[in-house]
């Protein structure tokens, strides 16, 4: 899958696209649309989790977490004065425990800010422009972006991969 993102200049615009990538067989759980707040998105899909910056900063906690659960375990497996017996488990323990905890503290205070990849399109989105974005398998990438031009031939389209869900869809 390839993450095809574009400013339309306006939600009238940005329901034709949207409407016409629905009629070319792209299901509404892979087009995302995000515009400034307060603006009226009556029908348009959700922004959703892309909105905000909680898987980002979800991924970054587990690894923050992780690695500092471990090292708290070995750390613990070198002091022997401490009077604690531990073992190669309860490092891992350790670890796991991290893990959780970081994920879980992150990715909380990383939903209450913008998603970070999307910030390149802020000054257009508070300008009016609503931003949209729609997965679409490899081989169709081309396809979709001449779709997409139908409506607006000058429209710059960024791909990128998008990000693994937590949940299958």
């Amino acid at each position: 899958m390839k993450r095809l993102c574009f400013l339309s200049p306006d939600i009238n615009h940005a329901k034709v696209v949207v409407q016409d990538l629905k009629a070319d067989g792209i299901a509404e759980s892979h087009i995302y649309v995000i515009a400034k707040s307060g603006a009226p998105m009556q029908d348009l899909p959700d922004g959703g989790s892309e909105a905000d910056d909680f898987l980002p900063a979800f991924e970054r906690g587990i690894a923050m977490g992780g690695t500092a659960g471990i090292l708290l375990g070995v750390l613990a497996l070198t002091i022997p004065s401490a009077g604690i017996v531990v073992g190669g488990g309860a490092v891992l323990l350790a670890g796991v425990m991290g893990a959780s905890l970081g994920g879980l503290l992150t990715g909380m205070a990383g939903a209450a800010f913008p998603n970070s990849r999307l910030l390149t399109f802020e000054k257009e989105i508070e300008a009016g422009k609503v931003l949209v974005m729609v997965d679409v398998p490899i081989d169709r990438v081309a396809h979709t972006n001449n779709l997409i031009m139908q409506f607006d031939p000058d429209v710059e389209i960024d791909g990128f991969e998008p990000p693994a869900s937590l949940l299958p869809k």
